[in-house]
């Protein structure tokens, strides 16, 4: 039999009308039964076009709406020439939602992953490992013993404290004030841009507060400065010009000629020679440098013969090369370092190139008195390196004979030594700690191997600080006087456990 196809009707889908035409179809059938005309007949295509016309687009009106046709007037002269108040401009409408801030793929890292990371959050990071970072390094004003420091409640500190806080701003509108401060008040502000500054000291900032009467009326100039702050400045690039004062600009034709007509007496008194810019400098403090530069410290040093103070705290080690510890050259004999030092001359105990840095340093600085190493125990072996004739080291009995105080300390004392009194007490603690985790952490016992290490790395600093010392007494006895090395502050249980150290015992 033949098959039945059944026919699929198709239905005109419901779509709802608009207001506006059923409106306009209800009052067309209301007024269509009385009066029927050409005139009152709407069409579909007529009322679509009205639609469109009634329901612009809205930014076209708010372009025209926003944009003033009268150019802008001062207010004060809005009165005088009657122009009406400017519209204020419509808030803007956000189109688009802001897209939420996705992190990293995967899942999050473990807890001890972020314990010894620079990225971690605070509160996630060990004590041993955050004291020994360059971020938690303490920075105080009275870095160089002697300089003029206002009282902390006084309102000189605090406007000394606002003005390094807002530096880049008074260096803006203030350059031509800055030249006209005492040079107490000087001396002080360099030492607060260096504490609070949120931007580094750079080399046109300093011209700005040193300018002489030459440059700028009553100002101050830099001869009378005795206490020079630079800690944290960036200024290695040129740090040989800032110490020399530049002649001045020619200003005519005749004056810039630089032969002279005759080369007696008084012609040659008035050419001009390059002087130096702080005449009567001796305190100076170079602590903190972002990009320090032995180079250029050793190029800066003929304007450093009244130095009896310097400040070189957190220094890295003495080297003319220090990008180049693992370059090496081919050479028919073989490879050849490139460089003075390589990557294992700390470990190897040669200290050859630092301790020529170190009397180069000391030719060059014959007043020195008081020398700032703190942070600089990782190289301070070099002091007392000696060659295997006895010589080649530092200059302690010529060059640094009146070297009188040398810091050294490290600024930080491990977790576990400071605020301890007595061995028994520290035993007490680690039973505590062990009964409190009785049950085997893994993170517990990776803490306690870092408080170890961090221990054991702090003690063997402060042993070769102390064997330093000892070094450098045996050469100046009987030849200069002696030399103190100021050392990290400690008590009770750490001095035990340095002098446990000292003799080879076991301190863990």
């Amino acid at each position: 039999m033949p098959k039945k196809y059944n026919r699929i009707q198709y239905s005109k889908p419901n779509i709802p009308v608009h207001p506006s035409l059923s409106s306009s179809s209800t009052c067309l059938s209301h007024h269509g039964a009385h009066t029927q005309t050409p005139e009152s007949s709407t069409s579909v295509n007529d009322l679509i076009q009205h639609l469109r016309r009634s329901q612009a687009p809205s930014t076209v009106e708010r372009h025209h709406s926003d944009s003033n046709p009268h150019p802008s007037v001062h207010p004060s002269l809005k009165s005088i020439l009657q122009v009406p108040d400017t519209p204020i401009p419509r808030p803007r409408i956000q189109t688009a939602a802001r897209r939420r801030q996705r992190g990293p793929a995967g899942p999050p890292p473990p807890r001890s992953w972020l314990v010894d990371s620079i990225h971690a959050p605070k509160s996630l990071r060990s004590g041993l490992a955050s004291a020994e970072s360059a971020h938690n390094v303490s920075r105080r004003l009275d870095c160089l013993p002697g300089i003029y420091l206002p009282d902390e409640h006084t309102l000189m500190h605090q406007t000394l404290k606002s003005m390094a806080k807002n530096w880049a701003w008074h260096t803006e509108y203030d350059q031509y004030y800055l030249a006209t401060l005492p040079e107490l008040l000087k001396q002080a502000l360099l030492a607060y841009i260096s504490v609070y500054s949120p931007r580094p000291m750079t080399r046109s900032t300093l011209e700005l507060v040193f300018l002489d009467e030459t440059t700028l009326e009553d100002a101050t100039g830099s001869d009378a400065i005795t206490h020079l702050d630079l800690s944290g400045a960036a200024i290695f690039k040129d740090l040989s010009k800032i110490f020399e004062k530049q002649p001045p600009i020619p200003t005519s034709a005749e004056e810039s000629i630089s032969v002279p007509d005759t080369w007696d007496t008084s012609s040659i008194a008035s050419l001009s020679i390059t002087t130096a810019c702080f005449p009567a400098l001796t305190h100076l403090s170079l602590a903190h440098n972002p990009s320090p530069s032995w180079r250029s410290l050793l190029s800066a040093l003929p304007h450093f013969r009244t130095l009896t103070h310097l400040s070189l705290a957190y220094w890295p080690v003495p080297s003319l090369t220090p990008n180049a510890k693992t370059a090496t050259l081919s050479s028919p004999a073989g490879s050849v370092q490139y460089g003075a030092s390589d990557f294992y001359s700390a470990s190897d105990g040669d200290w050859s190139e630092a301790a020529g840095i170190l009397r180069r340093l000391g030719r060059g600085t014959l007043c020195l008195k008081w020398l700032d190493l703190e942070g600089c125990t990782e190289w301070i072996g070099a002091l007392g390196w000696t060659d295997s004739e006895g010589g080649g080291g530092v200059d302690w009995t010529g060059a640094w004979k009146g070297l009188e105080t040398v810091r050294c300390g490290q600024d930080w004392v491990p977790q576990r030594l400071e605020n301890q009194t007595d061995a028994g007490q520290t035993a007490k603690q680690d039973l505590y700690n062990e009964s409190r985790h009785a049950d085997w952490n893994v993170e517990f016992e990776r803490k306690r191997y870092r408080e170890r290490l961090a221990k054991e790395a702090w003690i063997a600093r402060e042993t070769e600080v102390r064997r330093v010392e000892a070094q450098v007494g045996t050469r100046r006895r009987g030849k200069a006087g002696r030399v103190v090395f100021e050392k990290t502050r400690v008590e009770g249980w750490a001095e035990k456990a340095l002098a446990g150290w000292s003799r080879g015992e076991d301190v863990r």
